[in-house]
């Protein structure tokens, strides 16, 4: 069986997306029960007494983003729940950027959790985000709380700085769960391949995610440097460049250099969509020099 939460006010978009839900899935043979819900409130009630495989969410109910604005509470509440964004009011881009400050708080602290997640337009073809979603669901029926502790494992390595440990707990998700993309970028982030995937993910328009992993990966880079020169941490970064000065660890030009990155950072971590190519690329020059003969 394969539980569909659908949250919209809109009875005939209800309808049609269980027309849709049906037509994508009917080869398979699979039971599908739809649940509906016409309001936040009681999809959230819904959520809270039974379990689902899917939940489609409306952005707009009685107040405009409401959709948006339940994602924090249906993320942290239900980390394996499958959700589609359904947007016929804003373009994803623009879906993308009100969902930002909560996806680079998931990303920065390792809370992304084992689940498929899209953001699609009511006229948008569902097909092959719905057979994700219940691939997904399907592959992962005997081991999703097995997955859900690991998450946690890796989330409490990284928040100790042991990153070798934190590597080794996704890949042993990645071999529960082949091609679970969450624990597979995080792998190649923390491998040190975030510089790459960021300019990636640039070029092929998904400038959030871009300036996510340049956030990232500034940070990763500003902090190891300071531990290499201090031989210890310090916890913000501007605190790091005001102790490297103090010290005398720093030139005036790197220092210069090292603000300027910083800004770049604070620029991509809190106004994502102005980030361009050339702020990837100032960023990483400046990195390179920063770092040269240390």
């Amino acid at each position: 069986m394969f539980r569909v939460l659908i949250a919209d006010d809109d009875y005939e978009d209800r309808e049609l997306l269980k027309l849709e839900i049906q037509k994508a899935l009917g080869k398979k043979a699979v039971e599908i029960r739809f649940h509906e819900a016409s309001n936040i409130k009681d999809a959230m009630k819904m959520l809270k007494n039974q379990p689902f495989d899917l939940m489609t969410l409306d952005i707009q109910f009685d107040r405009m983003n409401e959709g948006i604005d339940a994602l924090p509470d249906i993320f942290e509440g239900h980390p394996t729940l499958n959700v589609i964004v359904i947007s016929g009011k804003l373009n994803k881009s623009e879906v993308f950027e009100r969902l930002f400050r909560f996806t680079k708080d998931n990303l920065l602290k390792g809370k992304r959790w084992a689940r498929h997640f899209d953001i699609l337009d009511k006229k948008d073809d569902k097909t092959e985000a719905l057979n994700r979603a219940y691939s997904f669901v399907f592959r992962q029926k005997d081991v999703t709380d097995k997955i859900r502790d690991l998450f946690l494992l890796a989330e409490s390595y990284m928040d100790k700085g042991e990153m070798d440990k934190c590597i080794e707990v996704y890949q042993k998700i990645q071999a529960i769960a082949p091609g679970e993309s969450e624990s597979g970028e995080n792998v190649n982030i923390f491998k040190g391949a975030s510089a790459e995937r960021a300019v990636e993910y640039l070029r092929k328009g998904e400038t959030v995610v871009a300036a996510l992993l340049l956030g990232y990966h500034v940070e990763t880079r500003l902090r190891a440097l300071t531990r290499k020169l201090l031989g210890r941490s310090i916890p913000g970064l501007q605190d790091s460049l005001k102790e490297l000065e103090r010290s005398r660890r720093i030139t005036p030009y790197k220092k210069s250099l090292f603000q300027h990155v910083l800004r770049l950072r604070n620029k991509a971590i809190h106004h994502p969509m102005t980030v361009s190519e050339a702020d990837f690329d100032t960023a990483f020059k400046n990195l390179k020099l920063i770092e040269a003969d240390f």
